[in-house]
């Protein structure tokens, strides 16, 4: 599949592959509140932007989310998403239970509340959420 990054920084890289109709973003450094906040802000706008419906997020180096960060993603950013053509996310999550629990609990919230109009499954390997995107 040929991706094009359409966003690259220190710690964030978006990749879009439009025949594929798929997104690929992968944090590359644990993040603080407001670069998660931006970063998922950008995953946003390349999601409006090129309007693919399918999208794997690989956060696997992220840490502990602190509570800005938490209720910005559970009460603006899944909602954000459901303004997009997105259908399926793949979240590849990390190793740490604790961690990974931190960022269930976020898509909890927000299902919870409906603000997700489109499928999410996590996952701890990319290529079993690559699998599930292209089925």
């Amino acid at each position: 599949m040929p991706f094009t990054t359409v966003y690259s920084s220190d710690y964030y890289k978006i990749e879009v592959d439009l025949k594929g109709n798929l997104l690929r973003s992968e944090w590359l450094r644990h993040v603080t509140d407001d670069e998660l906040i931006a970063g998922g802000t950008k995953l946003y706008e390349a999601l409006r932007d090129h309007k693919v419906e399918r999208a794997i997020a690989s956060g696997k180096v992220l840490g502990a989310l602190g509570p800005k960060a938490k209720d910005w993603m559970a009460n603006e950013f899944y909602e954000l998403l459901s303004q997009t053509n997105l259908k399926k996310l793949a979240r590849v999550l990390p190793e740490s239970v604790f961690h990974k629990l931190s960022l269930e609990s976020v898509i909890s919230r927000a299902e919870a509340q409906g603000k997700t109009r489109f499928e999410v499954k996590s996952f701890s390997d990319n290529d079993e959420a690559l699998k599930w995107l292209l089925a």
